[in-house]
């Protein structure tokens, strides 16, 4: 007999999740599970079921809880009648929505599968009652995608759940390109010069992704170079990095779009550019890198836990030292100057993501644990 699971996830398409839950929810069907989709996207599939009962952007607070709390009060009333039991919560922080999104679920009796994106939150959204809440009595069971999170949440709950906690990874992208755009048409849609090359630093600004290490490599990166900074500043004041940008003289080498990104554009950005930088001093998993890799765009990043788990310095990416930008810039430097290592890393990438970060083989993970409630 088939099991069935539903994914209630109220941001869905607006932080990229629509392609997490999309991927999961096709290898699932894979497993004998049938799989129901909550959030706010459309999909058209014959396999996985997916319905639009949230919003994406509000005019204001209020539209906003509004649209969250009928969501919420539509996908339960669906799992009921559609003989759902278990869903799947993504926690990236404990603030009020995410325990309402619980409160909703524990109400009408379903059990939960927890999948921790960020043991805690970096934009201090995080409630502890919260926490305690969510991880130690609202979550059935609780994934996290690497042994990083996994060592840091261990120490944050209740010695009764330590069984309840999977290490499954975050599954690659490398299905997503759309072929039909090439380098030279992505450019070509941007503005971009051919003959240049372009750091891309994509992403939501947060004070942990240290924009300002990358702004400060830049004088000591080849004068030809420009970067591209992408994505919305949310709460991070952007006046800070425009200080940085105006004493070291950087306007002329930079393309900013401080914007929400939308699914078409990414898709040029990531086609266009020759690497990414992701100078993160603190992560705990990043869906910006996977997708990189997954697009064979070679990325340089911090050397720290999680980005280690995934990248093996010299092959499939390069690594520098933490808040150092002189050494960032020697890695974008060595990548940039030298078509061989680029092109071997590109491959390496790529192969890396579809054979140790398949969707098919994590699904195998959360089919046991949608079995075992």
């Amino acid at each position: 007999m088939e099991d069935k699971v539903a994914i209630i996830d109220p941001v869905g398409i607006k932080s990229g999740m629509n392609h997490y839950d999309t991927f999961l929810c096709n290898s699932l069907t894979k497993q004998e599970i049938t799989p129901f989709i909550y959030s706010n996207f459309e999909l058209h599939s014959d396999s996985v079921i997916a319905k639009r009962f949230f919003g994406t952007f509000f005019k204001n607070k209020f539209s906003q809880t509004l649209n969250f709390l009928m969501g919420m009060l539509k996908s339960c009333m669906d799992c009921r009648r559609n003989n759902i039991s278990k869903v799947i919560i993504h926690v990236f922080s404990t603030h009020n929505m995410a325990v309402m999104t619980y409160a909703f679920c524990k109400l009408f009796g379903l059990k939960t599968i927890t999948i921790s994106h960020d043991v805690f939150s970096f934009t201090k959204q995080d409630n502890k009652w919260y926490h305690h809440l969510i991880y130690n009595f609202w979550s059935d069971r609780i994934v996290v995608h690497n042994s990083y999170s996994f060592d840091h949440l261990l120490p944050q709950i209740q010695s009764k759940m330590h069984s309840k906690v999977s290490v499954l990874k975050h599954g690659a992208f490398v299905d997503l390109p759309n072929r039909a755009i090439s380098r030279n048409s992505a450019r070509k849609s941007l503005g971009l010069e051919n003959d240049r090359q372009y750091i891309l630093f994509f992403g939501r600004l947060k004070p942990t992704k240290r924009l300002d290490v990358m702004l400060r490599a830049m004088p000591l990166i080849d004068a030809s170079t420009h970067l591209i900074i992408a994505g919305h500043s949310g709460k991070d004041d952007f006046s800070k990095y425009q200080s940085i940008i105006d004493e070291l003289d950087l306007s002329s080498r930079l393309i900013l779009d401080i914007n929400y990104i939308s699914e078409e554009k990414r898709e040029l950005y990531f086609k266009a550019t020759d690497c990414l930088a992701l100078p993160y001093e603190l992560i705990f998993q990043s869906g910006v890198l996977l997708m990189s890799l997954s697009y064979g765009l070679p990325v340089v990043a911090t050397k720290i836990a999680p980005f280690e788990e995934v990248i093996e310095d010299g092959q499939n990416g390069l690594l520098f030292e933490k808040g150092n930008f002189k050494h960032l810039a020697q890695q974008l430097n060595i990548l940039m100057n030298n078509k061989d290592l680029m092109t071997d890393m590109t491959q390496n990438a790529i192969n890396h993501m579809r054979e140790d970060y398949s969707w098919d083989d994590i699904a195998k993970g959360y089919t046991s644990i949608i079995n075992s409630l």
